[in-house]
């Protein structure tokens, strides 16, 4: 294991009293690719009218986030016994990754009208399952109470021990206990890869922030997975039928079909007009108890989708800092120091694909300036001559077998170079003969 965050063996601790143990995050979800991860996003979003520079950067991000939800449907036993620290890492990136794709489908037109959209469809749905389970894993799967700490013999007095945190340290004579947590396999980790950490850590602040974000975020993740939720700043087809069918089911058949042209008018013409015109409407029912059981669910349901939709990005800065604040201030081991090879190395290729991107749209430029000199330089060539038109008249579709025309006719434009009068030609004619 490489070197990881000061929470690991070596250090001297003196109110540690239980201790957990843990998988330290991957290298693959340490800071810097976590960092890359966010910038490739976000350069997703605002940079889309770059095509050329911002493609790469979109599949960067979305096979990123996709594998790390494809991940943390691995973890879902992996919080009881020993809890892996991937779980808040995926979370980080998950939760980014969905309130972005409201801004990246709900702000980009022309990602909602290219074959692409179906490819966001699928990916929107993953990142969604990935934020489900890693909801029941963080918020609903208690961790485990913890084991007394095991300290080292040291020399009776209580200074100068050390703490066991891994079980390497077993291999020397200064432990005369153990974690029963040392024993515990799991899929895709190895057991040498154990940490314990005291039991504060798990129940530090990271939980905390997350709650405060959990709502949005869940809402995010249901409109990643809802198909009809794709839409430019007016309320889901679902949310529609629904207020339709149950809270406006008075309205004969005539007018609701008017009623919904209006609102899909009011879409069109506006940013949000349309939940503005459902809004105006439901105002003005006739209420009765079976409507407000529905109003109750769907007027939340609209209030919540219209401020998620307004307040996409702002909610994924937001996102990004208490995660990040929480990740580098808990004092969770990592396997990969931040000078590995491993952290580093996906921003370095990130930069080399962005260099090249540059180099070939740079060529592609020079190109067609090259193409552009060429052509003035040869119409700067022959300025004296223009271009007349001789038509090639060839018989029309009503032409009879023998060649007789009906009067209508079509044609190759050919063009004729002439000579045309300049003033070095008037001085060839006063010039004596």
């Amino acid at each position: 294991m490489s070197t990881s965050t000061p929470i690991m063996s070596g250090h001297h601790y003196d109110n540690v009293t239980t201790i957990n143990c843990v998988y330290s995050i991957s290298g693959n979800y340490g800071v810097l690719p976590r960092f890359l991860y966010y910038v490739t996003l976000v350069a997703a979003i605002f940079g889309r009218s770059r095509e050329w520079l911002i493609i790469g950067a979109l599949v960067s991000a979305l096979t990123y986030a996709g594998t790390a939800a494809i991940h943390m449907m691995t973890l879902v036993r992996s919080r009881t016994g020993v809890f892996d620290l991937d779980i808040l890492a995926v979370w980080a990136v998950l939760s980014t990754g969905a309130l972005g794709y409201i801004g990246m489908m709900h702000w980009s037109s022309t990602l909602r009208s290219s074959r692409a959209r179906v490819v966001m469809l699928l990916w929107g749905a993953l990142v969604g399952v990935g934020l489900i389970f890693g909801r029941a894993l963080l918020f609903d799967t208690p961790v485990d109470a913890g084991e007394r700490a095991c300290w080292s013999n040291g020399n009776g007095t209580g200074t100068g021990r050390l703490l066991l945190t891994q079980i390497l340290q077993l291999q020397g004579s200064d432990f005369d206990c153990t974690y029963k947590c040392f024993g515990i396999t799991k899929p895709l980790r190895q057991t040498s890869e154990i940490v314990a950490v005291p039991s504060q850590v798990l129940h530090g602040k990271y939980t905390s922030l997350s709650y405060i974000l959990v709502g949005p975020i869940q809402f995010a993740a249901y409109a990643a997975l809802s198909v009809d939720s794709a839409s430019e700043h007016t309320p889901s087809v679902l949310c529609t039928r629904l207020v339709m069918k149950y809270l406006l089911r008075d309205v004969p058949g005539k007018q609701a079909g008017e009623l919904t042209k209006v609102v899909y008018k009011a879409s069109m013409e506006s940013w949000y007009g349309g939940y503005f015109v459902f809004l105006g409407y439901i105002r003005r029912i006739r209420w009765c108890w079976v409507k407000f059981r529905w109003a109750s669910m769907l007027l939340p349901w609209l209030v919540l989708s219209f401020a998620i939709d307004v307040l996409c990005l702002p909610l994924m800065v937001a996102n990004i800092v208490l995660n990040e604040l929480a990740l580098l201030s808990g004092g969770y081991p990592v396997n990969e120091a931040n000078m590995a090879i491993g952290q580093w190395g996906p921003v370095v290729s990130s930069l080399l694909v962005v260099f090249a991107a540059c180099v070939n749209k740079g060529l592609e430029w020079w190109e067609e300036r090259k193409a552009r000199r060429k052509e003035s330089k040869e119409s700067g060539r022959d300025e004296g001559e223009v271009a007349m038109e001789e038509v090639s008249v060839v018989a029309g579709k009503g032409a009879d077998r023998d060649g007789d025309e009906d009067g209508q006719v079509w044609g190759v434009v050919k063009p004729k170079m002439v000579h045309v009068q300049t003033l070095e030609d008037m001085e060839d004619l006063r010039r004596p003969k």
